[in-house]
């Protein structure tokens, strides 16, 4: 009986030489998942030679210079767009926005609803960060008013 505990006991010691002899040949072929992420972030990366400048800005240091979309006749200005605005609360927006003083007067478009309610529309050209603050404000007091930056009509 002493021989077969023997026989089993190596072979017991085979079987574990060989799995670990396995798992060693795992850890050295496969390769290492941590290497494969940082190339793929690195490919995700901004390469800043691949960039390309597509038109020189409306603002800034460089104001007097022509924007492309200047040179193709049109102009790019930045307005802030504020409604939609019920055609009854109009009047009050004409003298709010009075009141304000802006250097150009604002621009009224007529929109319609789903329900063909009459809606009014304002752009406010070039807007500096006092005039957005003070239409912020007023804002407030018409519910269901918006303001977000678009582009001049």
């Amino acid at each position: 009986m002493s021989d077969r505990r023997a026989a089993r006991l190596r072979l017991l010691i085979a079987v574990l030489l060989l799995s670990n002899l396995g798992l060693l040949l795992y850890m050295l072929l496969t390769p290492e998942p941590r290497s494969q992420t940082a190339a793929r972030i690195e490919a995700l990366q901004i390469n800043p030679g691949r960039i390309k400048v597509l038109g020189a800005a409306s603002r800034g240091p460089a104001m007097g210079s022509v924007s492309a979309t200047a040179e193709k006749g049109g102009t790019s200005r930045a307005c802030l767009e504020w409604g939609p605005i019920a055609a009854g609360d109009v009047a009050k927006v004409d003298a709010a926005l009075g009141r304000i003083g802006l250097l150009k007067p604002p621009v009224q478009q007529p929109i319609t609803d789903a329900g063909g309610a009459k809606r009014y529309v304002y752009f406010l050209r070039e807007p500096d960060s006092k005039i957005v603050a003070e239409v912020a404000e007023l804002q407030r007091s018409f519910p269901g008013t918006e303001i977000r930056a678009a582009a001049c009509p």
